[in-house]
């Protein structure tokens, strides 16, 4: 039997699910979503720093949940993103004791748009 036959079993599966959640430590995935997914856009967006009252993310390709070959699959993304800013905001202004984000969202190869939030829960997004 091949590797490419063998099958994990479900409970293999959430294991693998657990420990990459573990080594995904600073993204929203690992801070905040309770669930274990497959597929998620939450393990794109990673926090890189907190300075002045502000942190910082950035959002790359990860899995396929991270769509971005073409403008509008690239647009689908950050409409995704900015929701997922939408939701969390006020945890991540709790958990790291800050009251505005800035958002840097990469397709393949370079910082593409952004989004802001702000401590009132506005949101900016520039370039789409």
């Amino acid at each position: 039997m091949s590797i490419c036959q063998i099958t994990l079993s479900k409970h293999q599966k959430i294991e693998y699910l657990e420990k990459e959640k573990q080594e995904l430590r600073g993204t929203i995935y690992c801070d905040f979503v309770p669930t274990v997914n497959k597929n998620s856009i939450y393990k794109s967006i990673v926090l890189k720093e907190i300075k002045n009252d502000t942190a910082f993310y950035e959002c790359e390709p990860y899995d396929d949940a991270y769509q971005c070959s073409n403008e509008d699959s690239f647009f689908k993304t950050c409409k995704k993103i900015e929701r997922a800013f939408k939701k969390y905001y006020k945890r991540i202004f709790e958990k790291y004791n800050v009251s505005s984000i800035s958002v840097e969202i990469y397709d393949e190869f370079s910082c593409k748009a952004g989004i802001s939030v702000y401590s009132d829960g506005s949101v900016m997004t520039s370039e789409f």
